[in-house]
């Protein structure tokens, strides 16, 4: 699709990278991407030499790094600290709307794509510019996708139900898109109250441990696949909505506050900004998941007490803490794609620093301008009033 060229290479594997990120685990993506790569990188190796092949060894698993974390942006399940901010926005203001995953994604879909693009060029155009000369035989493509024979019973099954899962999430709640409001179908059936993102999640996986499965086991999931399941990430998550319930509760989020209301001279651009950039770079050495959950109820008074929606910096943090794109500790994939050995610190930080800067200006400039557009960040919600 995207010919033999290695620019072409480099920009198919980010697409792909940043596709799949939107919908399943950075981390299962990198490893699902990385021998691949490797695959590609090994047959130019063999053709033109290492020393020529290596910035496009380089570039290519760099970016395949960094489009699955900017993937993630798109959607809510892309990232944890995506749906982080959902539950913690609840546990707070329990008066405030859903956040909606169609209205998510207009605004992280447009974040996504923009920083795709900028990253794109900074990897094949600035930093690392690769060999135009080199080329993979297209005939070596063909014959691997062919190996790969017809889609299954199984895969096409999954397939039907992974795309089911994708429309009932984006069309559950009313989509405002400017001239016309799409309704929501939650909306047509009795207790709409009771559905949320994750009755269609429970729902549609419940329904694959009922499809016949052609092959040895009887059907598409049983219960092994609970052995599978990552229970350490999900009891850090639950222990992170802990930590928020006991910030808000005992006062405390809301006294650290009161302490930075000295800030509210200043401009909600500029306050902004500052949040997307400490948050960014915090996040080069600590857990995304952990520092959002741990700063989201702080940030949410301090914007009280400043008379901002808590939704600017709750939803700037949380982008932000995806703009780590430096250090090989940043984010899984980055950790994934340095343990191949094929990349040196220095090379991540070259193209990481600014891409990090880059994406704290564009979260700032998006969250302000779309993000009143979207959410309605621009007046002071009186949901926040009973905080």
């Amino acid at each position: 699709m995207f010919g033999g060229s290695p620019v072409s290479i480099i920009i198919g594997f980010m697409i792909a990278s940043a596709s799949l990120s939107m919908w399943i685990s950075n981390t299962a993506t990198t490893i699902m991407m990385l021998p691949i790569a490797l695959a590609i990188i090994f047959k130019m190796e063999n053709e033109f030499g290492v020393e020529r092949v290596h910035n496009f060894s380089v570039t290519l698993l760099i970016g395949i790094a960094y489009s699955c974390t900017i993937g993630g942006l798109g959607t809510l399940v892309g990232t944890v600290p995506n749906l982080a901010l959902v539950e913690i926005l609840k546990i707070l203001f329990p008066e405030a709307p859903e956040i909606g995953f169609g209205q998510w994604m207009m605004l992280g879909i447009p974040i996504s794509v923009l920083m795709l693009i900028i990253s794109a060029f900074l990897l094949t155009k600035i930093y690392f510019k690769v060999d135009k000369a080199l080329k993979i035989d297209r005939e070596f493509i063909r014959e691997e996708y062919e190996k790969l024979g017809p889609l299954s019973f199984e895969e096409k099954t999954i397939s039907i139900v992974f795309a089911l899962t994708a429309f009932l999430w984006i069309f559950r709640n009313d989509l405002n898109l400017g001239l016309i409001t799409i309704p929501g179908w939650s909306n047509l059936l009795p207790y709409s109250a009771f559905i949320n993102d994750g009755t269609v999640a429970i729902t549609m996986a419940f329904i694959l441990f009922l499809i016949p499965s052609k092959k040895g086991n009887f059907f598409l999931l049983d219960n092994s696949v609970f052995l599978k399941i990552p229970w350490g990430i999900i009891l850090l998550f639950g222990g992170g909505f802990a930590l928020a319930k006991g910030f808000s509760s005992t006062g405390l989020s809301m006294f650290i506050g009161e302490q930075l209301t000295g800030m509210e001279s200043l401009s909600h651009i500029f306050i902004i900004f500052v949040t997307a950039v400490i948050i960014s770079f915090l996040t080069e050495l600590t857990s995304n998941t952990a520092t959002t959950q741990m700063i989201l109820p702080i940030l949410a008074s301090v914007a009280i007490a400043m008379g901002m929606n808590p939704l600017l910096l709750m939803l700037t943090a949380t982008l932000s803490a995806s703009m780590a794109f430096m250090l090989p500790v940043a984010t899984p994939p980055n950790t994934i794609i340095f343990a191949s050995s094929r990349i040196k610190v220095t090379e991540m930080v070259k193209a990481g620093f600014a891409l990090n800067i880059l994406g704290v200006i564009i979260v700032t400039l998006l969250v302000y301008f779309v993000g009143e557009l979207v959410f309605d960040l621009g007046t002071f919600p009186g949901w926040a009033m009973t905080k």
